[in-house]
């Protein structure tokens, strides 16, 4: 099952739940529970090697290790 991302329209709350597609229709804030929701667009996760071939280093290494960049590029 994939897991959905929701705002709510009542109480302006993000959440996110495990969900069946069939079953999207049912979706009910847990803050406030009303079912006022609007499905959000998830970002999806990279998984496996690097997509392009310059993604394969991280070209900003830290001194000691670790990513400068903003976030971390999770090459380390």
């Amino acid at each position: 099952m994939p897991i959905y991302e929701f705002h709510c329209k009542e109480c302006a709350s993000d959440f996110k739940t495990l969900r069946k597609a069939e079953k999207l229709a049912e979706v009910a804030c847990p803050d406030c529970g009303t079912e006022k929701v609007m499905r959000i667009i998830s970002v999806t996760a990279k998984t496996g090697g690097p997509l392009y071939a310059e993604e394969s280093a991280c070209s900003l290494p830290m001194e000691g290790g670790g990513c400068a960049r903003p976030g971390g590029c999770g090459c380390m």
